[in-house]
């Protein structure tokens, strides 16, 4: 099995979300919006239909919990001061400091590209900003977990350039668009914004994962698409040809029409404006035969996945991705099709569907931000 071909399995790595959910670095445009009322049940709420989506098409979660959200459960709301402390709403008490949460850890998408070979489970692991940077244990840890269950060796490799993992990866058959963002074009007409993958970064991750020259297409994004998964996503359809739903206007230049020449005009499903812009369309996550979307996608959008035998499964967004950007894809991360784990495995959601879902009772209903804690901090 080729490189390419492996990628899209039905077991998909997770990440559960914060319980002090908060836009705190504001590094992208729905983020920028610095809100000062959260709801980290609700957005527990929509990460765990996501989940249950993609056992309702034939796959699986898997996931691990961490030590790091033990101070901030079993309380009914929580409350950020304007340095950043997180208390007890009504109380003195200070359970930790925002500034060092993982807010973004959710966005799974920004994890390593996995592939098997030679007896390895090997992971090119994303370069992101600062900020993100604490997040590559998790992935270390599970797959070393992972590996260990396959009966597999484990490498790791790190990305020396910037990339911010698979959300720049959209395989299409045996070719793979590749996503990066280039400063003054990416942000052209508007203020600067964060830095993003660079084409040095996708090149070697592919390089890395095994993924010849002739079988790539690089393509530049433009604001505010901040990965090539809110463009456009890999479809597998269950009668004819693999494809790629796409938003022409998410490219830079003549991105779009590149693309296009590379796949063939027929291999393209158009997104429109509207469904990629402000419904994230392209940040559907295909399982088997079934794609997660985000729940406001139009119904035109739907009859053409339809259309290619194919079953979506609408996922309510509100809160965990409607105030921080993103969807279903964005907190998912494909394992190889040719990786087997055990159906019993203690990281598989489908194992332990009552244990996570009791968890939620644990989860703060309300989370409250002093304004003044976004004075003077960057957004954007």
């Amino acid at each position: 099995m080729t490189t390419l071909a492996d990628v899209y399995g039905t077991l998909l790595i997770v990440r559960p979300p914060v319980p002090t959910t908060v836009n705190k670095a504001g590094a992208n445009y729905k983020s920028e919006v610095a809100h000062t009322e959260y709801s980290p049940r609700r957005a527990y709420d929509e990460w765990l239909s996501i989940l249950d989506a993609i056992v309702a098409c034939g796959g699986d979660a898997l996931y691990a919990f961490e030590p790091a959200d033990e101070p901030y459960l079993d309380h009914a709301a929580l409350e950020v001061d304007a340095e950043g402390r997180i208390h007890p709403a009504g109380s003195a008490e200070t359970l930790g400091s925002l500034d060092s949460v993982m807010t973004g850890r959710v966005f799974a998408a920004n994890g390593p590209w996995i592939t098997i070979a030679e007896r390895e489970l090997r992971a090119v692991m994303p370069h992101m900003l600062e900020h993100r940077r604490a997040e590559a244990s998790y992935y270390a840890a599970l797959l070393a977990e992972l590996a260990g269950a396959a009966g597999l060796g484990l490498s790791i490799t790190e990305n020396p350039h910037r990339w911010e993992g698979m959300a720049d990866v959209a395989v299409v058959g045996e070719q793979v668009v590749l996503t990066y963002a280039v400063p003054g074009h990416y942000d052209a007409g508007t203020t600067p914004k964060s830095s993003r993958s660079t084409r040095d970064g996708v090149a070697f991750a592919a390089d890395r994962a095994g993924v010849p020259e002739d079988a790539r297409i690089y393509a530049e994004l433009v604001y505010p698409h901040f990965h090539g998964d809110t463009v456009h996503f890999g479809v597998r359809p269950t009668r004819g040809a693999p494809r790629l739903a796409h938003y022409a206007g998410g490219l830079y230049g003549d991105g779009a029409a590149v693309v296009a020449r590379a796949l063939g005009s027929d291999a393209i499903v158009a997104i429109d404006r509207d469904d990629a812009v402000e419904q994230y369309a392209g940040n559907s996550r295909q399982v088997g035969a079934g794609v997660l979307v985000p729940d406001g996608v139009s119904a035109g959008f739907v009859a053409e996945l339809t259309r290619l035998g194919l079953v979506t499964h609408r996922v309510p967004l509100f809160e965990l991705f409607g105030k921080a950007g993103g969807g279903p894809a964005c907190a998912t991360l494909y394992l190889p099709r040719s990786l087997s784990i055990p159906a019993s495995h203690s990281s598989r959601y489908s194992a332990t569907r009552d244990h996570v879902r009791a968890r939620r009772e644990r989860i703060p209903e309300v989370l409250r931000v002093d304004p003044r804690y976004f004075s003077g901090k960057q957004r954007g």
